[in-house]
């Protein structure tokens, strides 16, 4: 049991430290990779390469449920907090304040974007 979490906590090390600098076709080839150095570095049977797999993607699957429950938890929030922000001031006041909001918005995406461009361009 001791080896099979270790073996995990290998293997999610490494993949998630490829997952930062790699593109997505890059990214399974790595995976694939890493897999193989652990089953020699640890001695692994195929079946145990296969348990870590399927571990692996169970847990990224776990992940991406996840984040998507809270990304809509998230947006629910969002709304009941417009809605109480709306109570609260007048018609031409929320309007301003949805525009400014969205100019925010706007700045945080093309701030992401260009932080994005440049780790794309230093990885290269």
């Amino acid at each position: 049991m001791k080896k099979l979490i270790l073996s995990a906590a290998f293997l999610g090390l490494g993949v998630f430290g490829f997952a930062q600098t790699t593109a997505k076709a890059d990214h399974s080839q790595k995976k694939a990779e890493h897999l193989q150095k652990l089953k020699q570095e640890l001695n692994l049977t195929d079946a145990q390469v296969a348990q870590l797999k399927a571990l692996h993607e169970s847990k990224a699957a776990d992940r991406k449920a996840e984040m998507a429950t809270k990304r809509v938890d998230r947006a629910q929030k969002m709304k009941e907090n417009d809605a109480e922000v709306q109570k609260i001031l007048t018609p031409e006041q929320f309007k301003k304040f949805q525009d400014l909001k969205a100019k925010k918005m706007a700045e945080r995406k093309e701030k992401f974007q260009d932080r994005k461009s440049a780790e794309a361009t230093v990885v290269k």
